[in-house]
């Protein structure tokens, strides 16, 4: 899937097909942050139980952006204060995987854990997030 996503950001050739897109709106990394999954990222504003990665990214940039409701090592990002870009949220890490399945694993559970956010996409608009467990090596967007 990555080398498919750099071949697209890198081809000189016409984007049909990927509307908004042009050769000057480059692969790019948009916005990278560390974030807690944490007891409350791991329940909805209804307080029913999670059972997706995506899901519990989404409450917790949720929880940081709306409710004011942060954990020590929450860090902010550019990209999700607005409620219609973290609906999104699930479909962008759907998009990027959790090949391990762990992080899933984790949140129904409900078992804490910290990771690394890697929004990308072209120009401005996040279309994947990568996600690493805090410590592990990983490149980000590249």
């Amino acid at each position: 899937m990555r080398q498919l996503l750099r071949l697209i950001a890198t081809t000189t050739l016409p984007l049909i097909g990927f509307p908004g897109l042009s050769a000057a709106q480059d692969w790019t990394q948009i916005a990278a942050y560390s974030a807690f999954i944490g007891p409350q990222d791991m329940r909805n504003s209804r307080r029913v139980a999670l059972s997706s990665l995506g899901a519990a990214l989404q409450q917790d940039r949720a929880n940081f952006h709306r409710f004011g409701l942060r954990d020590a090592r929450d860090e902010s990002d550019p990209v999700f204060a607005d409620r219609a870009t973290r609906a999104r949220i699930p479909a962008m890490v759907e998009a990027g995987g959790d090949t391990r399945g762990s992080f899933t694993q984790m949140v129904r559970a409900g078992q804490p854990f910290g990771v690394y956010v890697f929004v990308c996409g072209y120009g401005r608009t996040p279309s994947v997030i990568y996600i690493a467990g805090w410590g592990e090596d990983h490149s980000g967007c590249y």
